[in-house]
């Protein structure tokens, strides 16, 4: 067995775990999905929203988002065979985000805390911003 044939039959494994992975990604994806619609639905009395019940709904959809993102990133990897740095920071700055949600929903909640998040969420988008920043320069340059 030559070099070739090891990196091939390690790449297949790889591609099989990260099928397991979009697999079980997507079915905790539609959990999260049953517990928005849940969450949405336990909105309906409308005289008794709060903004807690907004903000645990808002928490809940932004789950669906994540798994879809990661279901993304996953399918981006097995298509390029490398990491894709702008949806793996997109996925981060999303989590951030709901994450920055339940800390608002949280009395009590440390001002430390909210300004980690709140300072993590804007290094990201920076981050974010200048990788497609970057890209975009380099596809006009190709041309």
């Amino acid at each position: 067995m030559d070099m070739k044939d090891i990196i091939r039959t390690f790449r297949i494994i790889s591609a099989i775990l990260y099928l397991i992975i979009i697999i079980i990604t997507v079915v905790l994806g539609a959990v999260a999905l049953y517990l928005a619609i849940h969450d949405i639905i336990a909105l309906a009395p409308f005289s008794s929203i709060t903004d807690i019940k907004i903000l645990s709904a808002l928490s809940a959809v932004f789950l669906v988002v994540i798994a879809l993102e990661f279901v993304d990133m996953f399918l981006e990897y097995i298509r390029t065979g490398s990491v894709v740095v702008d949806l793996v920071l997109a996925v981060v700055l999303t989590a951030i985000s709901r994450e920055l949600l339940l800390y608002v929903a949280t009395p009590g909640a440390s001002l430390d805390y909210g300004i980690i998040l709140v300072a993590s969420i804007l290094v990201l988008a920076v981050a974010y911003w200048l990788i497609s920043r970057a890209r975009a320069m380099q596809s006009s340059g190709a041309r």
